[in-house]
Formats: structure tokens, C-alpha cells, sequence
């Protein structure tokens, strides 16, 4: 019976480790292709990615990972670096900062 306790002890603290883990988002990419395959994103962002890749076919993957208070974009291999910084100056940042939560609206501190 003590197995089973530890069993599930060890159960419980992987999963709790594991939460909160993984990519917020994940963009696969092939020539004439974009799939968002995990998580959203604005529109506007997946249009210039789509622009930015009609002129430089690639194949790939890029992964938005948690950082901090932010996000941080992870390419696959193949994507060329000039590509990657391309895609890094589009991307809406600030769309991902952590926010400090406040006071709830319409209330008052006294």
C-alpha cells in the first residue's frame, strides 16, 4: 500500500512541475505554408510572418517559450538567422509582458 502512496506522490510532483511548462505558441513552416499549430496569435503578426516568408521560402519551427515576464521566440536549425531577426522585429511583444495585477476596476482603495 506504501508503493502506491509514493506512486502517486511521484505522480503529483511531476505534474506539478510540468505545469506551466511548453510553448505558449508554436508556428510550423513550409514552402507557401504557416500553421499555428499550438496557442494564438494575432493576426496581424501571422500576415507579416506570411509576407516575410513569400520572399524566402523556408521549413521549420518556431516556439514562443515563457521568459520571465515575457516571451522568447525559438527557431528551428533551419531557419536562417536574417530570417529569424525578421521575423523577432515583427513580433508583438508587449502583447506577451506580464501585467501587474491591479486593483479590480471600478473599485476603490480607502
Amino acid at each position: 500500500m506504501a508503493w502506491i502512496s509514493l506512486l502517486v506522490g511521484v505522480a503529483l510532483i511531476w505534474w506539478l512541475l510540468k505545469l506551466g511548462r511548453g510553448p505558449l505558441f508554436e508556428i510550423r513552416l513550409a514552402p507557401g505554408k504557416l500553421v499555428v499549430q499550438r496557442g494564438s496569435l494575432p493576426p496581424a503578426f501571422i500576415e507579416q510572418v506570411r509576407q516575410i516568408l513569400k520572399h524566402e521560402p523556408v521549413r521549420g519551427r518556431i516556439q514562443g517559450l515563457r521568459d520571465g515576464k515575457g516571451v522568447r521566440l525559438v527557431f528551428s536549425r533551419s531557419i536562417p538567422e536574417p530570417i529569424a531577426q525578421r521575423v523577432r522585429n515583427v513580433f508583438p511583444y508587449a502583447d506577451y509582458r506580464g501585467q501587474q495585477p491591479g486593483p479590480p476596476s471600478g473599485h476603490r482603495r480607502r
